[in-house]
C-alpha cells in the first residue's frame, strides 16, 4: 500500500508541474502555436533561433530515450540538464530561463522529446529596458546562476566617432560595476581641441580618465549594442559573478 500511495504522489507532482507550465497568456498561446508548428514542420535537435514577423523565438529542442528505470520527472529533470548547456553553447550567451512548451512521445522510435522556450540574457535586458529605461548597474539572479549586468546609454550625437562612443561606453560600463561592487568611483572629462591654419579647422578629442578604487571588476564582456531608441546607443557588459 505504502508503494501505491508513493507512486501517485509522483504522478500528481509532476502533472500539477506541467500543468502550470502551460499556463500561458495570450501571447504565449500564440507563441506555442508558432513554435510547435514550426518545429513539426522541421524538427530540430538543439539550440535554434525562430523568426515570426518583428519577433525571434530561442528555442532549445533535447530528445532522450526512453528506459523502463526511468520516471517522467526524471525525464524533464534529465532534458532540463541537456538543454541548458545547449542553450549555453548554442546561443554564445547566458540564458536566464526555460519554460517547457511541449513534449512529444515518439512511441515509434522509443524516444521522448521536450521543447523549451529560452530567455537569453540580453533579451531578458533590453525587455526590462523597453518596460521602463535605465542605465546602470543591476544583479540579475537565474536559477543556476548570477550575473552582474550594466547598461550604458550614449547619445550619438555628441561623439565625434564610433570608436570613442564605445570608448566611453566601456569606461562607464567599469565605473557602474566598481561602485556597485567595491565603491569605486571613475570620472571622465573630454577636453576638446580646435587648432586653425590658414583655410582650415581641425577639431579633435581627447578623454582624459580619473579612477579611485577599493578594487576592480573581471571579466566584464560587451553582451551587445544596439540603437533601442533612434538616435542613441545602449550598450549592455555582463560578468558572471
Amino acid at each position: 500500500m505504502k508503494k501505491i500511495k508513493l507512486h501517485i504522489i509522483i504522478v500528481i507532482s509532476f502533472f500539477g508541474f506541467y500543468a502550470n507550465a502551460q499556463s500561458f497568456d495570450n501571447e504565449k498561446v500564440a507563441a506555442v502555436n508558432f513554435i510547435t508548428r514550426m518545429y513539426n514542420n522541421s524538427p530540430f535537435q538543439g539550440a535554434k533561433q525562430l523568426e515570426a514577423d518583428d519577433k525571434h523565438y530561442s528555442i532549445v529542442a533535447i530528445s532522450l530515450t526512453k528506459t523502463n528505470q526511468d520516471s517522467e520527472v526524471s525525464y524533464y529533470s534529465k532534458a532540463l540538464s541537456k538543454a541548458q548547456a545547449a542553450a549555453e553553447q548554442g546561443f554564445a550567451e547566458p540564458t536566464i530561463k526555460f519554460e517547457m512548451l511541449f513534449m512529444q512521445d515518439g512511441k515509434e522510435n522509443n524516444n521522448i522529446t521536450y521543447v523549451f522556450l529560452c530567455e537569453t540574457l540580453s533579451d531578458f535586458v533590453i525587455k526590462t529596458i523597453k518596460k521602463k529605461a535605465f542605465d546602470g548597474a543591476r544583479i540579475i539572479s537565474a536559477p543556476a546562476n548570477k550575473y552582474l549586468v550594466a547598461v550604458v546609454t550614449l547619445d550619438n550625437a555628441k561623439y565625434t566617432s564610433a570608436t570613442m562612443r564605445d570608448k566611453a561606453a566601456s569606461m562607464k560600463a567599469k565605473q557602474m560595476t566598481n561602485t556597485l561592487v567595491n565603491g569605486s568611483v571613475i570620472t571622465s572629462d573630454i577636453v576638446i581641441k580646435t587648432e586653425e591654419n590658414d583655410k582650415t579647422a581641425t577639431v579633435s578629442s581627447t578623454e582624459i580618465v580619473k579612477e579611485n578604487a577599493m578594487g576592480s571588476i573581471n571579466g566584464l564582456e560587451l553582451l551587445k549594442a544596439q540603437e533601442i531608441n533612434p538616435n542613441y546607443t545602449t550598450y549592455i557588459y555582463y560578468s558572471k559573478i
